[in-house]
């Protein structure tokens, strides 16, 4: 049978909903419900704040959450359901009898105690008096089977019904964000279904027909008001689809688009964030400012510039046209690829001949409205975006805001300001107890919109906190966090996983440049206990030069102690595929990073050893 790796409860229906590896659902209905979620001792999940976290509950691949209110367990098969309640039996009644066990395992709130014991003492055959640690496995096996006949696991079974589907999802997204609100029509045989996206840009799984046919996904034309196909569904293997939009829906929005070089009069400053490649020089050509009263505005003492950070604009109001293509073709969605993304390199070049197939336009420049907050010492420096608009990675500049904002204060001192455990609900506390570069990660992340929390995976919110969390849900089980694609190489604000030889993650950070030509740099919590760039090994393997007993040099490959894995959000994929052709990640000086966000150079000889997550 295929594994099982994830499970959820409708409970409005009463189905148990399991997720194969291979992309098919098995919907259970019918039965009772412990047979249905493979459950036959019923066990309930340890809860906190209202949220299930067992503790120690072991084979588990989600959470059923029935009308009553009450939290079960869902198990891969009757097997793993056996095995937790045999664990659950010798951990929890261990020292007691029967008798004595029941009470605390079939309470008097939701059971007749008195006959739960008569009937487990009657259908196992195990003396009163003999305590369960001191059973065979003969005879748990004896209890066990007592308590699913007690619990009803094998009751009604003429009315079970399993059905396998083949279920693909779809994400809506501008190829570097998801969007939220996004409607789409869902067109089966002479039926249409009208569904929109949620928070995190997801709309709900799409079952395919058991009978293999087509299922029309349409998008409505702004225009002429009618549904136009953009894809389909079909096969009997389900799918994640990327649904990327045509034109950008919000205003305001420079740099994708022909900048109207018309507008006269002042402008309202605009917070741009700077991308790869860009200087300030570039920045005040394209907006006909000058680079003086870019640094005036922003309170700079310096030249250099670094991408990720927000720099306030206030020009002439005459804004240079960059003599790049529209991006505003007739609204709409279609299912095909975004536009390529690349930082300017030189001034604006004149416009091009006249061709019969014009360049692709380019993805929106991190340019908006200022909206931003200013820092409390009046320096000017503009230190987060409530809304940023996206560029390349829009999670760094809110990761370079936070990281200017904390200005190199160290964990025990950060803690009192900010949790960033509590404020993604890993279900840990305190900074300066747990590692967090995860859950600093993931707070950028989730701050700059995208999703970061699997809904029915076990162990989901403790797996927010862990840096393996990225590419693995369940690490013993190899199970991927289906919220990220891992990408081949480094890409500016890819989020870059430092991984042991046995492929544990251990830390996790933000790819933002090089150092040297083995190292990148990585922006990052808990480096040496703050949010600071320090330098990790890229690469799994390296070439060292040895010299052998005759006194000839050679050549050896060597594995590295760790490496780094790179992934992006699933939402963001179209972008970073383009960004690979041009990864913006430039070599640049760690200790003059470090500085601009107040975090002291280095000491000679000093090794960063992350704690491990």
């Amino acid at each position: 049978m295929p594994r099982l790796i994830s499970a959820t409860y409708h409970p409005n229906i009463e189905v148990a909903e399991f997720i194969c590896e291979d992309g098919r659902h098995l919907l259970r209905s019918g039965g009772t419900l412990p047979w249905r979620i493979n459950n036959p001792g019923d066990l309930t999940a340890r809860m906190v704040d209202g949220v299930p976290a067992p503790r120690k509950a072991q084979g588990y691949i989600g959470f059923a959450t029935t009308r009553s209110g009450r939290t079960f367990l869902i198990f891969p098969d009757e097997d793993a359901g056996r095995a937790e309640l045999k664990a659950n039996l010798k951990r929890k009644h261990g020292g007691k009898t029967i008798p004595e066990a029941v009470p605390g395992y079939a309470p008097k709130k939701e059971n007749n105690t008195e006959k739960y014991t008569s009937d487990l003492l009657k259908t196992s055959g195990i003396p009163a008096t003999r305590k369960i640690g001191e059973c065979t496995d003969a005879e748990l096996e004896k209890i066990m089977n007592g308590i699913a006949e007690i619990e009803g696991y094998h009751a009604d079974a003429d009315t079970r019904k399993e059905t396998w589907v083949a279920v693909s999802r779809i994400n809506a997204t501008d190829g570097s964000q998801p969007l939220p609100g996004t409607e789409i029509i869902l067109q089966r045989g002479d039926r249409e279904e009208a569904v929109k996206s949620d928070a995190a840009g997801r709309f709900p799984p799409v079952i395919h027909p058991a009978d293999n046919s087509t299922v029309h996904v349409k998008v409505t034309d702004p225009k002429s008001r009618k549904a136009v196909t953009v894809g389909t569904i079909q096969g009997e293997v389900g799918t994640d689809f990327n649904l990327l939009a045509k034109f950008k829906r919000w205003k305001g929005v420079a740099g994708s688009e022909k900048i109207n070089s018309s507008t006269h009069g002042q402008r309202q400053p605009m917070s741009y964030v700077v991308q790869p490649g860009d200087s300030l020089w570039k920045i005040a050509q394209l907006y006909r400012t000058s680079v003086e009263a870019i640094k005036e505005a922003n309170g700079l003492g310096r030249d250099r510039i670094y991408p990720g950070e927000v720099l306030l604009i206030a020009g002439s109001g005459k804004t240079k046209p960059d003599h790049r293509p529209s991006t505003a073709p007739p609204p709409g969605m279609a299912a095909a690829k975004p536009p390529a993304a690349t930082a300017p390199t030189r001034p604006a070049a004149p416009p091009s001949p006249k061709v019969f197939s014009p360049p692709p336009p380019l993805v929106p420049s991190g340019v908006r409205s200022s909206d931003s907050e200013r820092s409390k010492e009046g320096e000017g420096k503009v230190l987060a975006l409530i809304n940023p608009v996206p560029g390349r990675a829009p999670w760094m500049s809110i990761a370079i805001a936070e990281a200017k904002i904390r200005y190199g204060k160290r964990e025990e001192v950060l803690e009192a300001e900010i949790d960033y455990h509590v404020e993604i609900g890993d279900g840990s506390k305190f900074l300066s107890q747990t590692a967090w570069c995860a859950a600093f990660a993931n707070w950028c992340l989730l701050k700059a919109g995208y999703p970061v929390d699997n809904v029915g995976f076990r162990d989901r919110h403790a797996t927010l906190g862990r840096a393996h969390g990225f590419y693995e849900m369940d690490e013993g089980r190899r199970i991927r966090n289906p919220l990220f694609v891992e990408l081949d190489k480094p890409i500016y604000g890819a989020i870059a996983v430092a991984t042991r030889r046995n492929g544990h993650g251990y830390h996790v950070g933000f790819a933002y440049g090089k150092a040297g030509g083995k190292n990148l740099i990585l922006l990052g919590g808990n480096q040496d206990d703050r949010i600071k760039f320090s330098p990790f090994n890229m690469d799994a393997e390296r070439v060292v030069e040895v010299i052998e007993k005759s006194g000839r040099r050679s050549q050896k490959i060597v594995k590295s102690r760790s490496y780094l894995k790179y992934f992006v959000p699933v939402s963001y994929y179209e972008q970073a595929k383009r960004d690979l052709a041009s990864p913006g990640l430039e070599s640049l000086d760690v200790d003059a990073l470090n500085k601009t966000i107040g975090v002291p150079p280095e000491p000679k000889g000093k090794k960063l050893e992350p704690k491990i997550t």
